[in-house]
């Protein structure tokens, strides 16, 4: 009797629920012709969920039988200030423009070279150009892969990006492959193309609970990695909130996810972890108290002077009226 068990890659990893169970019911789901997503805490419990997925969905057929191996680009989620430093930059990596910067477009690659204080210095086109500090936000740092990609296949994109055929990709899209052409160019079931230059996706049968934003699905499948820190009570929202119709859970731990999901997922003030309520006032220095004074002393004076200006235009105001009245009068008297 053939098992998905018996197809699927054996891993030996404490605290990982069986990821043959999952695939069955994803499998038994996608039968029934309903939308399915995994959500998963991790990045790396993402990969591993996409590798067994998909190995399930080739043991059943409802896959290409041909893969084509496609080079692809998989993003290291990075900060600002870790873009900044050297060691977060492997010596294969790639960083690629997300956004146009100066004359550079969108979806340009470039060599990570050196960091200075100014900023980054990166190679694009042989030379070498400095992206300032306020400006990191513009690039992204992604390792080489190499994807095997099959018709009906199912991709997550990872970059916005105007096609060559004028057609756009969003980030966080969920697309599936039609056909992959011999030049590497990726044809999806919507009509777009997916040409050389946008090489910025993963395969997309899980995605995080960040990346789950905004994809509603008829069921929503949810990994547990039993990761303390990655889960918490709006994270757990986020996920249960994406299924129309159900969401099933795996977890090798039902009483350590039930503490994970009512933990709070707002994030403390520096103020609240020293244990202080208010922030304390500014002392007040001699040179401060003199110079208040002064600015009294200034203010009281601008006012009085403000308010006889007033008075003088107003008397003056006045005194032409009555002027301007006599001399009528002694015309109009004979």
């Amino acid at each position: 009797m053939f098992r998905i068990s018996d197809a699927l890659p054996v891993r030996r990893t404490q605290n990982v629920v069986p990821c043959w169970q999952l695939v069955e019911d994803y499998l038994c789901l996608a039968e029934q012709g309903a939308s399915i997503v995994v959500v998963s805490q991790t990045w790396s419990e993402v990969h591993r969920v996409n590798e067994t997925v998909r190995a399930g969905l080739k043991a059943k057929a409802l896959l290409g039988a041909t893969d084509s191996l496609v080079p692809a680009l998989d993003q290291i989620d990075l900060t600002n200030a870790q873009k900044r430093d050297q060691r977060f930059h492997p010596d294969d990596s790639v960083t690629v423009f997300h956004m146009r910067f100066g004359k550079i477009p969108a979806g340009a690659n470039a060599r990570f070279l050196a960091a200075t204080k100014r900023g980054v210095v990166l190679e694009v086109s042989g030379r070498a150009v400095v992206v300032p500090n306020r400006f990191l936000d513009r690039i992204g740092v992604f390792r080489r892969v190499e994807l095997p990609l099959s018709n009906g296949e199912r991709l997550h994109l990872k970059a916005n990006r105007r096609l060559l055929n004028g057609s756009k990709a969003m980030n966080g899209e969920l697309v599936t492959v039609s056909n992959v052409r011999s030049d590497g160019a990726i044809e999806l079931e919507d009509g777009r193309v997916l040409d050389n230059n946008y090489r910025e996706f993963v395969h997309g049968y899980a995605v995080t609970s960040y990346g789950s934003q905004g994809k509603d699905v008829d069921y929503v499948l949810f990994s547990d990695s039993t990761i303390k820190a990655a889960t918490n009570d709006q994270q757990w929202y986020v996920t249960i909130s994406r299924g129309r119709k159900g969401i099933r859970i795996f977890t090798p731990d039902k009483l350590q996810l039930r503490e994970n999901v009512i933990r709070s997922g707002k994030r403390k003030l520096a103020l609240e972890l020293t244990g202080q309520r208010y922030f304390n006032p500014v002392p007040r220095f001699g040179w401060f108290k003199r110079m208040e004074a002064r600015l009294h002393r200034f203010g009281r004076r601008a006012a009085r002077h403000i308010i006889r200006a007033r008075r003088f235009a107003r008397f003056n105001s006045q005194t032409h009226t009555q002027r301007h009245e006599q001399q009528i009068t002694r015309l109009l008297s004979p």
